[in-house]
């Protein structure tokens, strides 16, 4: 499996530059395409494989991109069991660099604790058991001679601010100058972007804009209240969702399955938090364009809920 490879690869190395990521993804999925399209569809642009690959290894905490001391590159992060208290008990995760000797050690000291290792596509394996107490969490840990994480969906949340809008102490920003940005206004009846011209997106009190040109990252902008702000894109969406009172998350209880629109992700760190409860990346649904993430304790919906300024449903 390609998405295992190249964990071992970047596990290897520890660290380096974007361009040797991009170079690295290139060479071993120049022979196909492992990946679905289930998690691109969140977007009306085209995707780049390697950064639906960097955003994925993001997600399930085994790398870090342009962070504090790798602003150009990435590094991964270090071997951890992230844990997350259950009803049956407790999960534990393997998250970070791996080898298969660090795995062989996991099997070895989990294969009475429920082991699993599943395959979901286009990611690295999900390695993962149950413990039904802390101290055995501890026993494990020992013996595989690995950090771990307590309440690791909890501690993530806790951190995190929720998604507000600007105050005084945001920068104002302007839209980037030039005529071959094109510009998309996000509709939030039709949860959809709309090509707009730049003076209409000028003219906006309100709304969220996102600015493309070849070769570079989407920018995104909210105006608010007649100001320009350059924000990260899920954090400008939901600020727009409440104010326009468009309630979009889903809780099951019974299930323990919290939903919401493919293209209203949350932000990064938030979206980590709920992927960690199951270690494994949100299902979607091609019918509802849909994600639901898995085994989300009512506790850790009802603050990521909190934080996105979203009502449960």
């Amino acid at each position: 499996m390609k998405a295992n490879e190249l964990l071992y690869w970047l596990s290897a190395r520890c660290e380096g530059s974007w361009r040797q990521f991009r170079a690295a993804v290139e060479e071993l999925y120049s022979e196909g395409n492992e990946l679905d399209s289930e998690n691109v569809a969140a977007e009306s642009v085209a995707f780049p494989l390697h950064q639906k690959i960097r955003l994925d290894y993001e997600r399930l905490a085994h790398v870090e991109f342009f962070a504090r001391d790798c602003e150009d590159g990435w590094r991964v992060t270090p071997p951890t069991l992230s844990a997350h208290s259950m009803p049956s008990g407790i999960r534990v995760i393997l998250c970070g660099a791996r080898s298969s000797a660090l795995r062989e050690r996991v099997f070895r000291a989990t294969e009475n604790l429920g082991y699993e290792s599943l395959s979901p596509p286009g990611v690295p394996d999900v390695v993962r058991f149950v413990v039904s107490d802390t101290e055995t969490l501890v026993d494990v840990a020992t013996e595989v001679g690995l950090h771990f994480q307590c309440d690791t969906p909890l501690a993530i949340l806790t951190y995190l601010p929720p998604c507000d809008p600007p105050s005084r102490r945001h920068k104002l920003s302007e839209f980037p100058l030039g005529a071959d940005w094109r510009i998309h206004e996000f509709d939030v009846l039709e949860l959809a972007w709309r090509k707009i011209k730049r003076c209409d997106a000028q003219a906006a009190r309100v709304g969220l804009f996102r600015f493309l040109i070849d070769y570079q990252r989407p920018r995104y902008f909210l105006r608010w209240v007649g100001g320009t702000f350059e924000l990260p894109r899920a954090v400008a969406l939901y600020v727009l969702l409440k104010r326009k009172r468009r309630n979009l998350l889903r809780y099951d209880a019974t299930t323990r399955a919290f939903s919401l629109p493919a293209i209203c992700r949350p932000p990064q760190l938030l979206e980590r938090a709920l992927v960690l409860c199951s270690g494994l990346p949100p299902a979607f649904d091609p019918t509802s364009a849909r994600l639901t993430y898995s085994d989300v304790t009512q506790d850790i919906a009802l603050l990521a809920a909190e934080l996105l300024r979203q009502p449960l449903s």
